[in-house]
């Protein structure tokens, strides 16, 4: 008896599971506190050169002789003041008050704390030619998730998804911290690098200990539950960051709840198939009990636990993909379509701290969007299919991103491109909750779960790319300010947009399970699959056993 037919005879869904699955994923909501309060920690609020000499300086002047200071010691671009620059008497090296006179770089800043209080941008000054730091900064941090990828998936199947889990909570409650208290940047970012870490593995192990205990009908409902959780956390973000404008104090404040994972270890169990998978049957045993005791049923005689793991992988791998041009041409639309959705939704994630208008405001109307962008799967999926779908909302967020060009360049409000970047995210929210469930439903059984992680790590290559282009806007200044970063971004997802057009829909079809079923797909392309086909018991089956959403952070 295999492990699904296990559960789905002692119940798939019970009261202890549960339980073990919304403890398991409930750090999803400190993973979006960690994850996204960059967005407020890192904001370059307004600012300018700070006057030469001892004035007691503040960014908005607080009388007249305070402002004509600042008029003869700092220049004016677009009608405000340079944000790098002074004026400079090139023959004595000293600041002159002449309009005429010659610019020069400052080394010191006054900022606007009209919004903020301080940020890490304010307090280490990174801005002007330091503003690439930023970028930098986040890209190390995205570092931090490829290697928790690749530590996490080691030590989890070695050593146990609990106390792999445990071990990463406890680092990211330490990374969170040490953020707080670090007093120069070079730890900082060392802080991040290892939070990155800690992220990675704190999702992926409190994921998979909530997948792995519910039965095969409840898993994509499990596997769309925790996007939820997810953005419970940015709305509980959005509210500590509106009450909170230090960066410090809402560092520590998004930490001091992953102080709960201290108990942890006495609140979950470890994974009964992890167990049966190393041979401790008792323990297994014991907690495949407890299902069957809070759910009323009775636990079947299994006999040999390793026999309910039995794979039928043959040792096949991902380099099998190229034994079939079909299996290649899927990689590659597929491994393109991942990196470019995970890099343009938390580009736009990024980019809503360089948005004209009100950074909360922006930030709520992003969450509240990304809230409805996925209950439209649940509505959309069964209906009209997995490829117009992903096809249509990964079109029309690049097309939202792209068209921001037309109000910049005819002098539209501000908020115009706001708007567009807002609509943007909201589809390729859609799509990012979509390419992962259809993308397992391309590969065989044989090989899919090796493909689709070495898919997962070009979608975290697509983190590490976000930051730069989500700032690259602040490095060419001026009127495409805002809406460069939405055009680079927009551009490659409607390229990948139209590239998945080639890809089949899965809709109503048996799931390949060889090389030949794939290589045996229909030639015909077709939009949709909009027919009246009967999900047989064995394609429905495999469908739920399968689609679990490993995006997340």
């Amino acid at each position: 008896m295999k492990f699904d037919e296990v559960l789905t005879e002692i119940g798939e869904f019970g009261p202890y599971q549960k339980r073990v699955y919304f403890l398991a994923t409930a750090p999803a909501i400190l993973l979006a506190f960690e994850t996204l309060s960059v967005v407020f920690i890192f904001n370059i609020p307004k600012h300018r050169c700070a006057l030469p000499g001892d004035w007691p300086d503040t960014y908005n002047p607080v009388n007249d002789s305070h402002n004509a200071f600042l008029n003869r010691s700092i220049p004016l671009t677009n009608g405000e003041w340079d944000q790098c620059h002074v004026f400079n008497d090139v023959s004595s090296g000293n600041f002159s008050f002449m309009g005429n006179a010659t610019r020069s770089r400052c080394s010191k800043w006054v900022y606007d704390h009209s919004t903020f209080t301080s940020t890490i941008a304010t307090d280490f000054d990174v801005v002007c030619e330091r503003s690439v730091y930023r970028a930098g900064s986040n890209m190390i941090s995205e570092s931090g998730t490829i290697v928790g990828t690749f530590l996490c998936g080691f030590l989890a199947d070695r050593y146990g998804r609990k106390v792999t889990f445990y071990v990463s909570g406890l680092a990211l409650m330490g990374g969170g911290f040490g953020i707080a208290f670090t007093t120069n940047f070079i730890n900082l970012n060392i802080c991040r690098f290892f939070l990155g870490i800690a992220r990675m593995a704190t999702w992926i192990n409190s994921f998979v200990i909530g997948m792995e205990i519910v039965g095969p009908s409840k898993r994509t409902f499990a596997g769309m539950a925790i996007e939820y959780i997810w953005v419970a956390g940015e709305l509980l973000l959005l509210l500590c960051a509106y009450f909170i404008r230090n960066w410090r104090y809402l560092e520590i404040a998004v930490s001091v709840p992953s102080v709960g994972l201290l108990f942890y270890w006495w609140l979950i169990p470890e994974s009964p198939r992890w167990l049966a998978s190393r041979g401790r049957e008792e323990e297994a045993l014991k907690i495949l009990q407890r299902i069957a005791d809070s759910n009323q049923t009775k636990l079947p005689a299994v006999g040999d636990t390793k026999r309910l793991l039995e794979a039928d992988d043959q040792g096949l791998g991902f380099r099998h993909v190229l034994r079939s041009r079909e299996l290649v041409v899927r990689t590659i639309i597929v491994f393109s379509n991942m990196f470019v959705t995970v890099m343009v939704y938390y580009g736009l994630t990024l980019n809503i701290t360089n948005l004209s208008g009100d950074i909360y405001q922006n930030f709520a109307l992003n969450v509240v969007l990304e809230l409805v962008a996925y209950v439209s799967p649940f509505l959309l999926l069964d209906r009209v299919g997995r490829k117009p779908v992903y096809c249509g909302s990964m079109l029309l967020a690049g097309t939202s991103c792209v068209f921001c060009i037309v109000p910049v360049l005819a002098g539209s409000p501000g908020w115009v491109v706001s708007l567009l970047s807002t609509m943007g995210r909201f589809f390729v929210s859609i799509a990012f909750a979509v390419i992962y469930l259809y993308g397992t439903e391309l590969f065989p059984t044989m090989i899919r779960t090796s493909t689709m992680g070495v898919g997962i790590t070009f979608a975290r290559v697509g983190n590490i790319v976000s930051p730069y282009l989500a700032d690259v806007g602040i490095l060419v200044g001026g009127k495409f300010k805002d809406a460069l970063p939405l055009l680079v971004m927009g551009t490659p997802a409607v390229l990948v947009g139209i590239l998945s057009l080639w890809l089949p829909e899965t809709l109503g079809r048996e799931l390949p399970e060889t090389m030949e079923d794939v290589n045996n797909t229909p030639r015909k392309r077709r939009w949709s699959c909009w027919s009246t086909q009967v999900h047989n018991e064995r394609s429905v089956h495999e469908k739920d056993k399968i689609s679990i959403n490993t995006d997340a952070v």
